[in-house]
């Protein structure tokens, strides 16, 4: 097996001009990390130099191990190689906004709409953890989607500080050198990455938030922002419009000023939800619930598969964004003991899930487990194919449909499934965004079990 240092490379996560992240065990821990390896790219040594780049690398990792603070990933280690490349190791998280939202190096296709809670709830963390770094004099200077990762149960954390500016410390940028990526970074930061300040951190966070909010970039989206949500108003699109505005002066000056703004907006959003789910039914249309736009009823595919590396949206039944192309109708009846019956199918499910997030391996001993006990009078629980996890699946909320009372535990909404997509991933869905993906069998996610009790 590779290794680096004392570290064993268990697979490589990403590269990119200055560095390449692999995914690392301790070898006598056994714990997995994420290894950040300086590995540039033969244009990029020898425009900047070996010397400058391992500079730049060892303060990426010690201003990330000197900020003490939970929205900001923390650096454990800073080593070199038996070739002398430097290397730092942090926390491994297995999501990222990035791959939430379905971002593509397509970056201008549109990506998955968020409810309006999750997104606030990132953007919230995200500010809290920029307003640390502000206030430590630091401008990231590349805040993206892909650099937001996710843990297992939601929280935020900020990486890829190699960009960053710290005060009274200049980076060295050469002639050809470029700050920050396309559509996220701010006007003023391609003309000068020097002279740029907070607000162009906030900038970013204001294009990540509108994306998660329509599906869109700014630049490409529709306008006023409102036209691609129904959650949207007014006081929604002048937020958006500040927070993107073209010149520092126009926007929020601060992340705190920022927050403090988003939490008006969402105490204003929460009391107008509230209100619409007070309506009689007749004067709301949640009563057409999750049936609306439904497909007819399925006896989906209960035997597991591997598709393989290279299986597409497609092979699974789902558009370019990994949601299905036709939702399922279902006859859910919550039986009263903590599951639920789908009456179309024949599925018996758990109501809710495993108490924490689970590797694949802890999720298939949880099942053992459940019918060890005969849980619920069924000693055939079995983690549930993609076709049976897609039943579970419905558009995001939005509207009016936050009144529609859930069926199953909404606390718990990334679950495996027995389908394999190689020896070492398996496919997991996102029933709060309505897709399907795959993750590492060593990322943790929840584990509702199902039983088939005859069609």
């Amino acid at each position: 097996m590779k290794t680096i240092g004392k570290y064993q490379i268990l697979g490589l996560l990403g590269r990119g001009g200055m560095g390449t992240v692999y995914k690392a065990r301790h070898p006598e821990l056994g714990h997995i990390v994420a290894l950040k390896l300086l590995a540039p790219m033969d244009m990029v040594e020898a425009i900047v130099g070996m010397d400058e780049l391992t500079r730049r690398f060892e303060a990426e990792a010690r201003t990330m191990a000197g900020l003490n603070h939970e929205n900001i990933a923390t650096v454990w280690d800073l080593e070199r190689d038996e070739r002398g490349r430097s290397f730092f190791i942090m926390d491994y998280f297995c999501n990222n906004v990035g791959a939430v939202i379905g971002e593509t190096y397509r970056v201008e296709a549109p990506s998955r709409v968020l409810r309006i809670d999750r997104a606030a709830d990132i953007v919230r963390q995200t500010l809290e953890g920029l307003a640390r770094l502000h206030a430590a004099g630091i401008v990231h200077r590349d805040m993206k989607p892909f650099n937001l990762l996710l843990t297992s149960s939601g929280g935020v954390r900020i990486i890829d500080f190699g960009l960053s500016k710290l005060r009274h410390e200049p980076l060295q940028l050469h002639g050809s050198e470029k700050v920050g990526s396309p559509y996220y970074a701010p006007p003023e930061q391609e003309e000068d990455a020097e002279a740029v300040g907070p607000t162009a951190d906030l900038f970013s966070v204001g294009v990540m938030f509108q994306r998660m909010l329509t599906g869109r970039l700014p630049q490409l989206s529709c306008d006023p922002p409102s036209a691609c949500n129904p959650d949207l108003d007014d006081d929604w699109d002048k937020f958006l419009s500040r927070a993107v505005a073209e010149t520092p002066a126009e926007r929020f000056q601060s992340a705190r000023e920022m927050i403090e703004a988003l939490d008006g907006l969402m105490d204003e959003w929460r009391a107008r939800s509230a209100n619409s789910c007070a309506l009689p039914p007749e004067l709301n249309d949640s009563a057409m619930g999750a049936e609306g736009g439904k497909g007819q009823p399925e006896f989906p595919r209960s035997e597991p598969i591997k598709t393989g590396p290279h299986a597409g949206p497609e092979a699974l039944g789902l558009d370019e964004l990994w949601r299905p192309r036709q939702y399922s109708r279902n006859e859910f009846k919550d039986r009263g003991d903590d599951t639920v019956l789908d009456q179309s199918s024949g599925l018996l499910w758990e109501q809710g899930a495993s108490e924490y997030p689970l590797t694949r391996g802890e999720a298939q001993a949880y099942v053992q487990g459940l019918n060890a006990e005969s849980y619920a009078g069924c000693s055939a629980w079995r983690l549930p194919t993609v076709e049976e996890l897609k039943t579970l699946l419905t558009p995001v909320t939005q509207g009016s449909d936050f009144c529609v009372q859930p069926v199953f535990d909404t606390s718990r909404t990334r679950l495996w499934s027995c389908d394999r997509r190689t020896f070492i991933q398996s496919w997991s869905a996102d029933t709060e965004l309505g897709f399907i993906s795959h993750h590492d069998d060593t990322c943790h996610n929840y584990a509702r079990a199902v039983c088939s009790l005859g069609r």
